[in-house]
């Protein structure tokens, strides 16, 4: 587990303070623990999984894919809470907050679709200017 504890740290382009201290762990902690000094706690290896998004078993034995495999509904919960992390005002947030107060049967949602499809369009079309 001490190489996949480091891979991790590394791939984060972490040292081991940073690393640590998104842990709430100390510097020499996680150097003791990428050496097989010692074994981190389940609760630690835990953490690491939460705050780094990696595969618990990956970490555990190195089977399976390192990384999890996120959900759309975990996916769009990260983008909302990023997004609402703007300042209210931002264009960003403001968009968000309206989304948020569609009725989700309402009409808003059918134009909002025709604006999207002629977005999405023309941004195709800056993406391949050779059509």
């Amino acid at each position: 587990m001490k190489s996949r504890i480091k891979e991790i740290r590394k791939a984060a382009n972490l040292t081991q303070e940073e690393f640590a201290s998104k842990l709430n762990l100390t510097r020499n902690f996680i150097a003791q623990v990428e050496t097989g000094a010692k074994e981190p706690s389940d609760r630690t290896v835990k953490d690491i999984c939460r705050e780094f998004g990696v595969n618990e078993t990956w970490l555990r034995t190195g089977a399976g894919s390192r990384t999890l495999e996120k959900t759309r509904a975990a996916e769009l919960a990260e983008l909302v809470q990023s997004l609402m992390a703007d300042q209210p005002e931002s264009f960003r947030s403001a968009l968000v907050t309206t989304l948020l107060r569609f009725d989700p049967d309402g009409p808003e949602w059918e134009a909002l679709e025709r604006i999207y499809d002629s977005v999405a369009a023309e941004y195709q079309k800056s993406q391949d200017p050779g059509k």
